[in-house]
């Protein structure tokens, strides 16, 4: 009889550890491939775009893609257009991925999924300054 508790604790070793291994380094596949994205500015009423498409006005909230970075636009008539680019930094998930290749000696096959990536930053605050344009001068005659 002990032999068998032994070999059904084995198995359960053996278990726990491939679940384990499994759990740590691929943490980012359950993670989604969308984040919510938050766009601000003073004057309020402002059109945003991301990557050229029109999809909405300030305040915004938005789902966008963690795969790739993001140029953000913000324009409103009479005022100066400005720009601003996100980059993509490791999310929690991807840290545990990281850690779990780490400790597991496997390769990290979580980093692929996009669930690994977020967009930084994820909140963007606009001050449109006024759009000055200079009066073209009046000629005077001469007299």
């Amino acid at each position: 009889m002990p032999l068998r508790i032994d070999f059904s604790q084995k198995w359960f070793r053996i278990f726990a550890a491939f679940s384990c291994t499994i759990y740590l380094t691929g943490c980012s596949f359950f993670g989604g491939s969308s984040q919510n994205f938050a766009v601000s500015s003073n004057p309020t009423g402002a059109t945003v775009r991301i990557n050229g498409q029109q999809i909405g006005v300030t305040p915004l909230q938005h789902q966008i893609s963690r795969r790739g970075d993001l140029l953000v636009e913000v324009e409103k008539t009479g005022y100066k257009s400005q720009f601003r680019q996100t980059s993509r930094k490791l999310s929690s998930l991807g840290i545990a991925d990281v850690i779990g290749g780490a400790v597991i000696l496997l390769p990290l096959i979580g980093l692929v999924s996009p669930g690994a990536w977020e967009q930084d930053p994820s909140v963007m605050g606009f001050s449109l300054d006024p759009d000055m344009v200079s009066p073209t001068p009046v000629p005077t005659p001469d007299k």
